[in-house]
């Protein structure tokens, strides 16, 4: 490579890297000083609180819906909201390097205009009047950058037509856009690493992943720099991010709400398709985003979103099927799935199914085990039909810039797989996929024949990974999260604990089941996981997403309420 195209792309890059850094206000830019050694401090969750004012702790420590009501009841104005907002995510992207776009004082303004209509006509803008969101950066957003973690996509900025529905609906309802989170480069990663912004850290454990591909909004909202955030899931790019970081996340079924408006590596790719979700510190948030959205009714203009109104009917009886004075009418039946059978789930993982188990049975629901047809086989298959043509679309965007590709995605960008598979052997893949639905479908009705109700199952909880936030470049088994995106099921994550090296330990002359399962289990360290959170999947079947919403506030109840005996 030439030593022009190497300058020409670092120059680019450091043009932006300072163009982000010049977009925060200079009194809320921390000196090299005030930016702990990662060996002093790794979790800074707690440390970014000291630059803030107690009313900008107070407002992002507020729910989305709690937001809402003290702007348009004028305790807070949205002047205050935006900037509490945008002042935290200017230190959680010095501390963690989360974000790719920054709009503080756009949203400024608009905040400004939004304050003076509601003094003026007593009457918000919309649903979300002044409410600061963020956007992975996949979302397409007037005057602004959508690189997705390409310098080649850089300097390129997107016109109001390129918007999508989820972008224009945000505006439309008053909400207020802050940032644009950093991805990896390409997308297809379970981390958030490029050469632009460069590598987005876990706020937990600054020695450790944020997740991908929604690292940045997952480490950004972590750390309560927004009030929430849009990502979107092809393998399990929102719902890992949100597992590493203690978050609230979720995964529709494609087609429930509308993902027009994104960069994509893998255009038109008729199966397994990503889909766009909600990102949150807290449930109540993500249900009442997630809840206005449906209610945008996008299937008027986007011919690939359903006409499914939100069914509020489906989410109230589900919440409230519990035990209630020692009657079981109906209560939820669960399954956990502990072990795909190919790579077994680190210590602090087996202990948080063990402990979301315990709290389900003491809160009188049915839990029985899964044992369902090969996730490691169906997680192949996938990762095929996306690198049919991913390997091809990569080497084009890395090779315009003459930037090299991170380490990860060598074997993609070199690989027998980086050229395009022919259209039989796609075809083949997509048919795999159509009759492992099935079996795994029919699995799920057999299991009534398996439960003491003789009740199906309505949702299965499962790990998102084997492993809970690990070190860069060492994410390598996809089969947990790959498969609900295979199945297109509704699936949501819930955080569970942390992971405590007093009492996650190594098991004492572990045997491997499996070759994959042996560079898992190399990678434990109960020291080095020490504090990191740790979540799990609450699975339904497709289109079930009132449902899995109210079994994720099943899970999460039970947790709270739960008493060890």
């Amino acid at each position: 490579m030439s030593t022009a195209i190497v300058e020409n792309w670092r120059q680019t890059v450091n043009t932006k890297r300072a163009s982000l850094l010049n977009l925060i206000p200079r009194e809320w830019r921390l000196r090299d000083t005030e930016i702990p050694l990662v060996s002093r401090l790794k979790d800074v969750t707690t440390f970014i609180t000291r630059f803030l004012s107690p009313l900008e702790k107070q407002i992002t420590s507020a729910t989305v819906p709690i937001v809402l009501e003290n702007i348009q009841s004028f305790n807070w104005s949205a002047v205050e909201v935006t900037q509490a907002f945008c002042h935290r995510a200017a230190l959680a992207h010095q501390l963690t390097n989360c974000l790719s776009e920054i709009c503080f004082a756009e949203a400024a303004l608009r905040a400004e205009e939004l304050d003076a209509l509601l003094r003026t006509t007593a009457r918000p803008f919309g649903p979300l009047h002044g409410l600061p969101i963020s956007l992975k950066d996949r979302f397409h957003v007037r005057d602004l950058d959508s690189s997705c973690g390409y310098v080649s996509w850089l300097n390129n900025p997107k016109s109001e037509t390129d918007e999508g529905a989820l972008v224009k609906d945000l505006k439309k309802a008053g909400a207020i856009l802050i940032a644009k989170t950093n991805v990896p480069m390409s997308m297809l990663i379970g981390e958030t690493t490029n050469n632009i912004v460069g590598s987005t850290t876990n706020p937990y454990n600054r020695n450790l992943s944020a997740g991908g591909a929604s690292g940045g909004e997952a480490a950004l909202l972590a750390l309560r720099g927004s009030s929430i955030g849009w990502g979107t899931d092809i393998a399990g790019s929102i719902r890992i991010p949100c597992a590493f970081n203690n978050l609230y996340g979720f995964r529709p079924s494609f087609g429930r709400i509308s993902a027009t408006g994104l960069a994509d590596n893998l255009p038109g790719l008729p199966t397994a398709a990503s889909v766009v979700g909600p990102m949150s510190t807290d449930l109540e948030s993500l249900v009442h985003l997630m809840r206005w959205f449906v209610d945008c009714k996008t299937w008027q203009d986007d011919c690939k979103v359903i006409d499914m109104p939100w069914r509020d009917n489906i989410f109230l009886d589900t919440r409230n099927r519990i035990c209630q004075d020692g009657q079981c009418n109906g209560s939820l039946v669960f399954a956990i799935m502990r072990t795909d059978r190919e790579v077994n789930p680190h210590p602090p993982l087996l202990r948080a199914l063990s402990l979301v188990t315990s709290a389900l049975t003491q809160r009188g629901y049915e839990v029985v085990e899964w044992d369902p047809p090969s996730h490691s086989l169906a997680a192949n298959v996938l990762f095929q039909i996306l690198g049919s043509t991913a390997g091809q679309s990569v080497r084009s965007a890395v090779e315009a810039s003459g930037e090299p590709p991170i380490p990860q995605l060598l074997e993609l960008f070199n690989g027998s797989n980086s050229e395009p598979l022919p259209t039989s052997e796609f075809w083949k893949l997509c048919e795999w996929r159509e009759r492992f639905q099935q079996q795994y479908h029919d699995y799920w009705k057999s299991m009534r024949g398996h439960t003491a109700s003789k009740r199906m199952v309505d949702g299965v909880i499962l790990p998102v990974a084997p492993h809970a936030a690990p070190p860069e470049a060492c994410f390598k088994y996809y089969a947990y999260s790959a498969v609900p995106s295979l199945l297109d099921y509704t699936t949501g994550t819930v955080p569970v604990t942390f992971a405590d090296r007093f009492i996650d330990h190594e098991p004492y002359q572990y045997t491997p089941i499996s070759d994959k399962d042996r560079t898992n289990w190399r990678l434990y360290d109960k020291d080095l996981f020490d504090g990191c959170p740790v979540g799990v999947q609450v699975m339904g079947q497709r289109y079930q997403e009132e449902k899995v919403l109210a079994m994720m506030s099943a899970v999460r109840d039970a947790l709270q309420q739960y008493q060890p005996l």
